[in-house]
């Protein structure tokens, strides 16, 4: 795997530095899926607000509250652990009540609102996220500066880091274990990575 160090910088090497993410709150991520619920169904979505909490750790209290399987709360995407976002959770609730989730208690997350819909929230199934960054420490603010506009005028690539391929590579190493055996995917979650295609 390519260090990130070792990536072609499009605007040239940074002459500025800074510290990235040295708390949660320096990371905001907000997820538009594009869509409103549209307030019938047997799915509930559920928009939280979570800090420093894993989406899948979410989902399965969720489901625990909601005295469902984990495997019926779905997400479009997962975010990252060490920040602030805010995503859309999906439980699929056929015949039930409208539960009350003012109760659902877990440190580190708040449920903003949440509305019935008709269908199921599926992997990819979103409009995009917002991404909100603090840099902390910075040096060479001027090429910082700089830097910032001609991103802004001209873009940056969409470079993805190691967080991709699991911790160790384990995720890419699972992937070709599978791809070498042919054997089907059992676990639902994994077997979404694998769908081509539009939610």
């Amino acid at each position: 795997m390519i260090a990130f160090n070792d990536l072609t910088w499009l605007h040239g090497k940074p002459q500025g530095q800074g510290i990235l993410k040295a708390n949660p709150e320096d990371f905001v991520v907000v997820e538009d899926l594009g869509f409103a619920p549209d307030g019938e169904g047997e799915h509930l979505l559920v928009r939280i607000l979570k800090t420093d909490c894993n989406t899948r750790f979410v989902a399965d209290a969720l489901a625990k509250f909601l005295k469902i399987h984990a495997r019926e709360v779905s997400f479009a995407g997962q975010k990252d652990k060490h920040a602030v976002t805010e995503q859309w959770l999906c439980a699929r609730l056929p015949g039930k009540e409208m539960p009350d989730l003012s109760q659902f208690q877990l440190e580190g997350c708040q449920v903003l609102e949440y509305a019935r819909h008709k269908r199921k929230l599926r992997l990819g199934a979103l409009k995009g996220n917002q991404f909100t960054l603090i840099l902390r420490e910075i040096s060479d603010r001027e090429d910082v500066e700089r830097r910032l506009q001609a991103i802004a005028a001209q873009g940056v690539p969409n470079y993805f880091g190691a967080q991709r391929f699991g911790i160790g590579g384990s995720n890419l190493l699972g992937a070709l274990r599978w791809a070498e055996s042919g054997a089907p995917v059992r676990d639902r979650n994994k077997r979404s990575f694998l769908a081509v295609g539009g939610a």
